[in-house]
């Protein structure tokens, strides 16, 4: 047994390029998990959807299968033990296609997903059913039925059955879903690894490169009111069906038109902690133009999105069409702010989605080339049209499509069998009907909604404080205690 670490590592591990202890790793689900269905002790297999990275070199490339299994499951089932689900999914081995696996020592961080949260030992965590605001509206409107004390009973099964649709409280990760990981051990590099992409240009192209970005706009613009809004921090050469292709082929959806439909939908969808793909985006201008596409990836939950809008711009790079982007992560809804009484907020550090996007997209094989270039007129610290804070290292990422005939499809998967996301008609039913009298009897009270209504309150009032004091000593505290030291690419 002593012998392993000698097997497995050069002599002098020190000059073998290793990620320590602490490094977050990107991984997309290939197999599908949910706590109605998986069992403890089941396998699961996920893939690196980005390299990690150690001074500038690749320790693992995406395209890494790390595989684990399933710890401990909770599920709710009828609602009379849980009120809600939780899965432990534990993570400890990767390998190169075609290679032995080596140990890894990692643990869940985050699911990139809307509902569900994980703590610090690594669970994730499902939602309340009860807790969402159909949920919510249903009990003061039976509150006021109650009070007309005209077949009181019979408008509580009315509303029940008409109003009463709760979120699906058990928790589902089908093939394709995202988490990330925190390396809870050193991982080193287990053989000679090249980047599935280029990434590194030659002189001479990364001067044209740098004449090109030197004059292209850097900020967009909110219209009402008009305001300096979300840095552009995108740049892709392709032609609209490439860059079509490159975004379906990673899972992503073009955004559509608002209209009545779709707006009755989005509030149906809030209500409920639904997701909404293709969600409308709001508008913004660059150089006095509104986007010509808009990219998003949806969650299961409409508040949190990934989403980056592109122009067209004037001219072409190595023969190709030239598209600017501005790509931010919508991570909650806020209230009560500039220009918007109620809008989606921001994640502070745009670069991770910039960073992101440009792995998603080369992760298809859709992309001949990926690099980062370096900008001299943009802000490292500022705010969105909405008073969001962002922080930046300033850098563009650039990505060269090619006509992607042969993408990897983000949703790739090793499942057998489809695994139910809950039990049938019958039992959902049954579950409904359980946790909403459980609710009632702990939450249906004068003194909980107080409390519910001061924690809201609350919350509003200190965002509209930090956003009013403005960003810097936030941003500035957050960069230093957040940013990476290391750059995701070359320079």
């Amino acid at each position: 047994m002593f012998i392993l670490p000698f097997l497995l590592f050069p002599i002098n591990p020190t000059a073998v390029p290793r990620a320590p202890a602490g490094t977050e790793i990107h991984i997309r689900l290939t197999t599908t998990v949910g706590s109605y269905a998986t069992k403890a002790g089941s396998p699961v297999s996920a893939v690196l959807i980005a390299p990690i990275m150690a001074h500038g070199e690749i320790v693992l490339p995406s395209g890494t299968l790390v595989s684990g299994e399933v710890k401990k499951v909770a599920r709710v089932g009828l609602g009379i033990r849980h009120e809600t689900a939780s899965l432990d999914l534990e993570f400890n081995r990767v390998a190169l296609p075609g290679r032995h696996p080596v140990a890894l020592r990692a643990r869940v961080a985050e699911v990139d997903n809307a509902r569900e949260r994980v703590t610090r030992d690594g669970r994730i965590h499902g939602v309340r059913a009860t807790d969402s605001g159909s949920y919510r509206i249903s009990g003061y409107v039976r509150d006021l039925l109650f009070r007309c004390e005209l077949h009181a009973r019979i408008a509580e099964v009315i509303v029940k059955a008409a109003i009463i649709n709760l979120p699906e409280p058990e928790i589902y990760l089908p093939a394709g879903a995202e988490l990330t990981l925190t390396l809870t051990g050193p991982v080193y590099r287990i053989s000679s690894v090249e980047a599935p992409v280029s990434s590194a240009m030659d002189a001479r192209r990364r001067d044209d490169l740098n004449r090109l970005v030197s004059g292209m706009p850097s900020r967009t613009f909110a219209t009402s009111p008009e305001r300096p809004s979300d840095l552009t921090n995108v740049l892709i050469a392709g032609s609209r069906d490439e860059v079509a292709a490159a975004f379906a082929a990673a899972g992503w959806s073009e955004a559509r038109p608002l209209s009545f439909g779709r707006r009755v939908r989005w509030l149906r969808a809030i209500g409920l902690r639904r997701g909404f793909d293709s969600a409308p985006m709001s508008s913004l201008l660059l150089d006095g133009a509104p986007a010509d596409m808009s990219w998003e990836k949806g969650l299961n939950d409409v508040s949190k999105r990934h989403h980056i809008r592109l122009w067209k711009q004037a001219g072409e790079w190595q023969g190709q069409d030239v598209w600017m982007g501005a790509a931010t992560r919508d991570v909650d809804f806020g209230y009560l702010r500039p220009g918007r009484p109620f809008a989606h907020k921001i994640a502070a550090d745009v670069d991770q989605e910039r960073d992101k996007i440009a792995y998603d997209l080369a992760f298809t094989g859709c992309t001949d080339a990926l690099d980062w270039a370096g900008r001299t007129n943009v802000p490292s610290v500022t705010e969105n049209g909405t008073g969001d804070a962002m922080t930046t290292d300033t850098r563009l990422a650039v990505i060269e499509l090619n006509d992607c005939t042969a993408p990897r499809l983000s949703t790739e998967t090793v499942d057998d069998a489809p695994v139910p996301v809950h039990g049938g008609r019958w039992e959902v039913f049954a579950r409904r009907e359980i946790l909403s009298v459980r609710n009632d009897f702990l939450r249906n009270n004068w003194f909980w909604r107080a409390y519910e209504t001061t924690q809201w309150i609350a919350g509003v009032v200190r965002t509209h404080r930090r956003n009013s004091s403005g960003p810097r000593s936030f941003l500035s505290s957050f960069r230093h205690s957040h940013l990476p030291a290391a750059s995701l690419g070359p320079s």
